[in-house]
């Protein structure tokens, strides 16, 4: 929630990691002969639908271990319609067979189906439609307007990412186990919880990512510009304003260009969703405590892009103990003005409304859109 409030960009990109990572999913299921093998499955495999049951423990299977153990032969999805079928494996060697699932059954296990999805999309969607009429009109906007665009088309791109995946999934599937099965200690080493799948071998993907990301991380900054000529309070309030604008676009087009950097040189793919804490980061040498604790507080272990890159960066420090300081002042100084940016913008929107024009309140006169009608 506070992520989507201060950085909704993110939220768009991370969305689109997930759909990749599905898309993955499905792509490789096919290859292994599940020719019908949907994307809302495989949205299903991505977000923990399917664990394993073992020494009194449920542990979710990654996406990642999902089509790996299928490829090495020790896991298989059957093909029984019974998904509450809960299969107990005794034998060290045996194949693990998870039930199959249909995207009946994984609608029953979500809180959320595409109507509601749609409702959403149409209530903001008419939003957007509002503040376009009143500019076409020549109408007084405000910053809280011109802000709102901002979340809502981030909105749209994070929902068109999501269409197919379900909602709040409160009933994963489990399966038994034996302690002494193979993929039950292969299970202890992965992280706690599901991380992504960067697959080298999928380029389609790979540059739709780059092309989605810029786009939604450029389109909300680029819609703080909306306001650039709206009534502020004062005139400091109004540069100050334009100031995180230009800000805000400056600060994602050097991201994401060393976040281009890292995938090159340190051949690391990076997930956009963690394109800002990548950027403050990488091969800035002896600063590997302070990517280790913003990945601890934020993701956890449960990012294995971001685990790949806090191993590279310590291993660095450990060999080589200079500091570039100047980089280090150049990104910490960055992310620091971003973060007071998007506060005073948050805090602005509002507390312009304390002197709003009278023009703010005059209705769009929608019979100037439609021919014949006055």
């Amino acid at each position: 929630m506070g992520v989507g409030l201060i950085a909704p960009e993110l939220v768009a990109t991370c969305a689109f990691t997930e759909l990749r990572t599905a898309l993955t999913v499905q792509s490789h299921m096919k290859d292994l002969g599940y020719k019908e093998w949907s994307l809302a499955q495989s949205f299903f495999v991505a977000m923990g639908g399917y664990m394993l049951h073992f020494n009194g423990d449920h542990k979710p299977i990654s996406a990642e271990n999902f089509i790996k153990w299928q490829r090495s032969g020790i896991l298989r999805v059957g093909t029984s319609a019974d998904t509450n079928k809960v299969i107990h494996l005794a034998s060290r060697g045996s194949v693990v067979e998870l039930p199959s699932i249909t995207k009946k059954d994984i609608a029953s296990r979500g809180k959320a189906d595409v109507l509601l999805k749609g409702i959403a999309c149409a209530q903001i969607g008419w939003l957007l439609v509002q503040y376009i009429a009143r500019r076409a009109q020549s109408l007084a906007t405000s910053s809280l307007e011109a802000l709102t665009v901002a979340y809502i088309i981030c909105a749209l791109f994070s929902y068109a990412a999501w269409w197919k995946k379900p909602y709040d999934l409160e009933l994963p599937l489990a399966t038994a186990v034996s302690p002494e099965h193979e993929v039950a200690a292969l299970l202890e080493d992965q992280p706690s919880s599901i991380s992504m799948i960067d697959d080298p071998d999928l380029p389609l993907l790979h540059n739709a990512l780059w092309t989605y990301s810029t786009a939604s991380v450029l389109a909300f900054s680029v819609l703080h510009f909306l306001a650039w000529n709206d009534h502020f309070g004062s005139t400091a309030e109004e540069w100050l304003w334009r100031a995180s604008a230009v800000l805000f676009v400056w600060f994602h087009l050097v991201f994401l260009a060393f976040a281009a950097y890292i995938e090159k040189y340190m051949k690391i793919a990076p997930t956009a969703a963690n394109i800002a804490i990548i950027g403050n980061c990488a091969e800035v040498k002896g600063v590997w405590y302070l990517f280790h604790g913003l990945k601890s507080l934020t993701f956890g272990n449960s990012n294995a892009t971001l685990n790949r890159i806090d191993d590279v960066l310590l291993s660095k420090w450990q060999s080589d103990y200079t500091i570039n300081w100047p980089l280090v002042v150049f990104f910490d100084t960055h992310t620091i003005c971003y973060f007071a940016g998007r506060f005073f913008v948050l805090i602005e929107a509002f507390a312009s409304l304390r002197r709003a024009p009278v023009g703010l309140y005059e209705n769009v006169d929608w019979s100037g859109f439609i021919p014949h009608v006055h």
